[in-house]
């Protein structure tokens, strides 16, 4: 008793206070130690988690989408052949306005036209008269000379060939001037032999006109157009057997709906563009569809199926262009694919083989035989398309 006393003197107070503060310290130490669950990191949570897609060998199409621009071929001028003073002119022909062919679009006067016919009609009569008389004489002339000489052939004089043959000429001439005459009256009224529509025109009712003078711009609504203008890279896949699955979307003025149209290509420039290196490409709609020149459109050239390729998404080419295969033993393997297009959302590849696994997400850091587990998966199909409307390969804005 006398040494605990001893030991609880002020002077060892602080040193018991240690004693207990690391004894305490060990023990707790002990049941933290006891009550830990150790973690067991199995093998398969060890494993790269991937999404892939799994793909065939088959045929598929490269889709080109890019912008055209609407425009006629060429402009007609709204140009008289005859001179006159206009009597008539249809609602249609003012800008905006639409013709069908052969329609009366104006009417000029014509009373000279009339009398200028009715002239040359009273001079083909007299020629057809004179005629009639040199021939009466001749027969008169030649009954003459055989009653005087037989069988003896008559000169040219006596039968009157040279008076019959100016006779013929002076009528061939007076039936030409008749035709024109009656040409001329007819292009009084003025027609077009195409359905169109005006751009412009100047002409007013009483207006006089001026033979061969433009009073307004026309086009042909069956010459209207789209001009597109694509890179080189992209003119191997329109320029393919069979080409011609083209389509035209643009907003219909009507309703402002989206409307669609079927197109072909028409020609290809014959040169690059000095500033830009595209080559122009003309396609020919169908069917106008409404199409003003002017107006933007989105065109969507598809090109014929390229057989023995892999259709991938975007996603799946990796930093450097290579792609991730999952082997049958759920190990990355890289490989770098031959690309033969590009497209927004998908790309379309040789095929290396017949079919693979493909890691369509970007992975950074992976290694080639890093063991893999795949955790979702969907299926290219071998006879599907790798491109539709909606999958652009290049956007141009012509």
């Amino acid at each position: 008793m006398n040494r605990i006393i001893r030991l609880l003197k002020s002077e060892n107070r602080q040193l018991l206070l240690v004693v207990f503060i690391i004894v305490g310290a060990v023990m707790l130490s002990r049941v933290f130690s006891n009550s830990r669950q150790v973690l067991h990191i199995s093998e398969e949570e060890s494993r790269l988690p991937v999404s892939v897609v799994a793909v065939q060998t088959g045929a598929h199409a490269v889709a080109i989408t890019t912008t055209g621009r609407v425009a006629p071929r060429n402009t007609v001028g709204l140009t008289p052949q005859v001179s006159g003073r206009v009597l008539w002119v249809d609602d249609s022909l003012y800008s905006g306005g639409y013709f069908k062919a052969d329609a009366v679009l104006f009417r000029i006067e014509q009373s000279d036209y009339l009398n200028e016919q009715a002239k040359e009609q009273a001079a083909v009569a007299k020629a057809d008269t004179s005629l009639a008389l040199e021939q009466a004489e001749a027969d008169a002339a030649l009954a003459e000379w055989r009653g005087l000489n037989g069988e003896l052939l008559a000169p040219p004089l006596v039968s009157r060939a040279p008076q019959i043959a100016q006779v013929k000429a002076e009528l061939a001439a007076a039936r030409a001037r008749l035709a024109q005459a009656e040409l001329n009256l007819s292009r009084t009224e003025y027609r077009l032999p195409f359905d169109g529509r005006v751009i412009t025109s100047s002409l007013e009712l009483g207006g006089y006109l001026q033979a061969g003078q433009s009073y307004g711009q026309l086009y042909n609504q069956q010459a209207l157009e789209i001009v597109l203008s694509l890179p080189k890279n992209d003119l191997p896949w329109i320029n393919q057997p069979g080409q011609a699955d083209i389509t035209i979307t643009f907003d219909e003025l009507k309703s402002n709906r989206q409307k669609s149209l079927k197109g072909e290509i028409l020609r290809i420039g014959a040169s690059l563009d000095e500033a830009t290196r595209f080559q122009q490409v003309v396609i020919k709609p169908i069917d106008d569809g409404d199409l003003l020149p002017g107006m933007l459109t989105r065109v969507v050239l598809q090109s014929a199926p390229v057989p023995d390729t892999w259709a991938l998404p975007q996603a799946a080419l990796q930093a450097g262009g290579t792609i991730w295969l999952v082997d049958d033993d759920s190990r990355l393997r890289r490989l770098k694919p031959q690309i033969i297009a590009t497209m927004a959302e998908s790309i379309i590849i040789v095929a290396p083989m017949d079919s693979a696994s493909v890691v369509n997400s970007s992975l950074g850091g992976a290694i080639e035989g890093a063991e893999v587990v795949v955790v979702s998966g969907v299926t290219n199909s071998a006879t599907s398309s790798a491109a539709t409307g909606a999958d652009t390969a290049v956007d141009n804005n012509d």
